[in-house]
């Protein structure tokens, strides 16, 4: 069993995954950084060097590794709900969980990390705020229709996030389950 959060850039899924992983007491993995260990590169440079469709493939098989691990959080890149193969594993593998956040606060996210000298490749040539609108409306029905569950981001500190998925964890008996199967793995 994996809890697996799903939503766009910048809603706080590496943060609040790990945080999450820490409350649970089990690993934190993240598909960008499966990525960025089997490409040797980060994922902007993966991105720049072999573009978009490379990367995507090197997405599916991060995604499709996750077969291979045992419980655990998983923080899927935003586009990982793009293909159908990964949705059907993603599905599979665990209960998905979408961070959501206004574009508003994703925006402002985003030029955060822009100021940090942490800029996510770009997906058009469009602005940044014109660009996340666009993709935000291709991407959200997307989450919704896959989400088992959905935490707001927005205006919120990742761990009062992480504390409300944990609570829903726990109210559903998966904080539980996963417990038991820590006993069993042993």
């Amino acid at each position: 069993m994996k809890i697996i959060l799903i939503g766009y850039r910048a809603t706080g899924k590496t943060t609040v995954g790990h945080l999450l992983a820490d409350k649970i007491g089990i690993p934190f993995v993240d598909t960008d950084r499966l990525i960025e260990e089997a490409a040797g590169m980060t994922v902007g440079d993966v991105i720049q060097s072999e573009g978009w469709e490379k990367f995507r493939d090197r997405e599916t098989q991060a995604v499709l590794s996750l077969r291979e691990m045992g419980v655990c959080i998983v923080a899927t890149g935003g586009g990982a709900i793009v293909r159908s193969v990964n949705t059907d594993t993603l599905k599979k593998e665990g209960i998905l969980i979408y961070l959501k956040a206004r574009s508003a606060d994703i925006v402002g996210r985003l030029r955060l990390d822009e100021q940090r000298e942490r800029t996510r490749p770009r997906f058009t040539s469009a602005g940044l705020e014109a660009e996340t609108i666009a993709v935000l409306n291709e991407r959200i029905p997307l989450y919704e229709t896959l989400a088992d569950y959905t935490a707001d981001t927005s205006d919120k500190s990742p761990p009062r996030v992480a504390d409300e998925i944990y609570e829903h964890l726990l109210e559903t008996g998966v904080v539980a389950e996963i417990n038991s199967l820590k006993k069993v793995n042993r």
